[in-house]
């Protein structure tokens, strides 16, 4: 009986749709459009884009065939181009969307569709036209979590730990660094390949230099950068008023403030308060959030492997709320929510103490770049960071479900890909995990910039003997070297739990690198979550490692459990494996160990790696293996006190490039 009522709902469901698609209205116009089998070789027309300023020109148009299902059941209409000097340029990124209006055979001129997709190194001005009849049809797009609140994926509710949903930082930081390491390379496409006119991103209010670290990660997410004006220099008398309408510049402004980053492309149509554009994906992602407004072009920049357009955004006009392979779509009128970035710079040798603001777009994959450029930008805004220099960041990301995260630490010769990884991890892991889409609120904070490379090479360790008894401290001497200073010999001491058994353990003394990694090594279920909450913590939890501090590890052994992220080390053994045994997928054997932090003034690097024996009070002394190399123990008692302040650092060192 279950499985006919499910049955008979599943039907009216379908049924139910089938309608709702039946009954909304379409939007296209037999007397303004042309379907794509209307169209057949020799037809001729002319096409709409803007050349220079806001002004909108036209361009002859041929038809020299149809291609039949070039993308899945898709046609595309093959023309050339003429006039506009076109055929010096040959086709030009930022025209993508280009409407293009063809004769029919009673003599009217109807809109066929939108300039879309070229050839580099084309020696003619040919290029492909998506069909308007397919841009047409996109739907209405909606929210998907990024216009700014949280965003249900899957529940957290109450349930057998075996059905749980699990999460691992680990997949998010695999993601990160791919983003982060893509370098610039020459375009490996075919020449021969027809494929989307590449989307310009004006980039205003950047360094050439920090343009050119950042280009190849927006390349990855299918954007062009390329240094241009910005608009937020413009008094608002001097903005000229330019609508939407079919051949007019739509510009996507991905960030506004002090600096910006707009998308250039061409409005095709406008019905109502509807608008598409393109012709093609901007990141084919469906239902989007951005904001969309009008804009000029200052210029066509002709370039053999493909000529594009400089332009910028004038006015703010409405939102774009669909993004999807045939073009883009969404409604004037309402504008698309954005974040505050608000950071303010202070050098301090006293040369610099700047604000700057920022807006940018609420969207989970563009977002983190988004704030790591504006992190970027403001640490150049006035000059290039000194060849050696050590930043001090104290910045607070604000997330819509009321979660917060510190991220306060310091580096030394920061890069772009490491800014992107401090700032872009948390914002992907909230955008981007299994249990529900968060939204950044704002990210505000200082960043202050000493001149001189504040990290140390830790060198070796002594430790005066080997043998200790349980509740014992263990005293031993760490020699490091700052960047270009002396070498100087630092104090550690650390309490041996008094419950140790007998036996042989490991000491192992590194930077916050080898820390991180021995965490993982010993304890990984604190890097996974079964909830936003956990996810969330185990978030905070790396943010908490702090570059500057000096770790001890004593390792103990395989006696802990963990269910979830909750530990329980030290178990008997009988109950360990009861627990083990249990079937339950959350749970995970780990080893227990005991550790302490010690506080420096250097971004500490390298690690040593020792045995001590527990047994009754026998001392010696032994030699320790440091980075491979076998060291004779410390003679006599080093100088227990850190040096008073430095500027250096060993910059070829992980201190400076590492990631945290």
């Amino acid at each position: 009986m279950m499985r006919w009522i499910c049955a008979v709902l599943l039907v009216v469901s379908i049924a139910g749709f089938a309608q709702a698609q039946a009954t909304r209205p379409s939007l296209f116009d037999p007397a303004r459009h042309m379907h794509v089998w209307e169209v057949h070789d020799g037809m001729k027309g002319y096409g709409l884009t803007v050349i220079k300023g806001s002004k909108i020109e036209r361009f002859g148009v041929e038809v020299l065939s149809v291609l039949h299902n070039f993308n899945p059941k898709y046609d595309v209409i093959l023309v050339r181009c003429s006039g506009a000097d076109l055929e010096h340029t040959g086709s030009i990124a930022g025209m993508s969307g280009s409407p293009i209006f063809l004769k029919d055979d009673q003599g009217r001129y109807r809109m066929c569709g939108a300039f879309a997709y070229g050839w580099p190194l084309t020696k003619d001005p040919i290029g492909g036209v998506q069909p308007i009849e397919y841009m047409l049809a996109l739907p209405e797009g909606g929210s998907d979590g990024s216009a700014g609140g949280v965003t249900s994926i899957k529940s957290d509710g109450a349930q057998p730990a075996e059905g749980k949903i699990h999460w691992s930082l680990d997949d998010v930081i695999k993601k990160v660094k791919e983003i982060s390491q893509l370098k610039t390379q020459p375009e490996v496409t075919s020449s021969m390949a027809l494929q989307p006119m590449v989307t310009p991103l004006m980039a205003g209010g950047i360094s050439s230099r920090l343009l050119s670290d950042f280009t190849p990660m927006m390349h990855g997410m299918g954007l062009e950068m390329m240094q241009a004006g910005g608009g937020s220099s413009h008094s608002s008398e001097h903005v000229p008023d330019v609508k939407l309408e079919p051949g007019s510049v739509l510009a996507v402004p991905l960030m506004t403030g002090d600096l910006n980053l707009t998308a250039i492309g061409t409005c095709t149509e406008v019905l109502g308060d509807r608008f598409f554009a393109f012709g093609h994906a901007m990141n084919n992602e469906g239902a989007v959030t951005l904001p969309i407004g009008s804009g000029i072009i200052n210029g066509i920049i002709p370039n053999m492997m493909t000529s594009f357009k400089i332009g910028e955004m004038t006015q703010l006009r409405g939102t774009l709320n669909t993004d999807e392979t045939v073009g883009i779509a969404g409604r004037i009128g309402p504008k698309a929510p954005t974040i505050p970035i608000d950071l303010h710079l202070i050098y301090t040798d006293g040369t610099e103490d700047r604000h700057f603001h920022f807006d940018a777009a609420l969207h989970p994959k563009l977002t983190p770049m988004l704030a790591s450029v504006a992190v970027a930008s403001s640490l150049t805004g006035g000059r290039e960071l000194p060849q050696y220099n050590t930043v001090d960041y104290d910045l607070h990301l604000k997330f819509a479900d009321g979660q917060n995260i510190l991220l306060k630490d310091t580096v030394v010769n920061t890069s772009a890909g490491e800014i992107f990884y401090t700032i872009g991890l948390p914002l992907i892991a909230a955008a981007e995990n299994p249990f529900e889409r968060v939204s950044i609120q704002s990210v505000s904070g200082t960043l202050t910039v000493n001149t001189g490379a504040r990290s140390a090479q830790l060198l070796s360790v002594n430790v005066p003997k080997s043998k200790y008894k349980p509740g014992e401290t263990l005293k031993a001497y760490a020699t490091y070297r700052p960047f270009r200073r002396e070498e100087s010999v630092m104090p550690i001491e650390m309490q041996l739990p008094k419950d140790l058994p007998e036996g042989t353990y490991q000491l192992r003394i590194s930077g916050w690198e080898g820390y991180l990694d021995d965490e993982h090594q010993t304890e990984p279920f604190r890097f996974t979550a079964e909830s936003s909450k956990e996810m969330f913590d185990a978030l905070r939890d790396v943010a908490a490692v702090k570059h500057t501090n000096l770790y001890l590890r004593l390792l103990r052994q395989a006696d802990g459990v963990a269910i979830g992220r909750t530990a329980m080390p030290a178990l008997p053994s009988s109950r360990r494996q009861i627990i083990l045994d249990s079937g339950w997928s959350n749970v995970s054997p780990f080893v227990s160990s005991t550790t302490k932090t010690i506080p420096t003034k250097y971004v500490m690097d390298g690690a040593a790696d020792f045995d001590i024996e527990i047994e009754h009070d026998i001392h010696s002394t032994k030699k320790l293996e440091v980075h491979g190399a076998t060291l004779p123990p410390h003679q006599g008692e080093p100088a227990i006190s850190l040096p008073a302040g430095d500027n250096g650092k060993n910059p070829g060192g992980p201190g400076g490039g590492g990631q945290p």
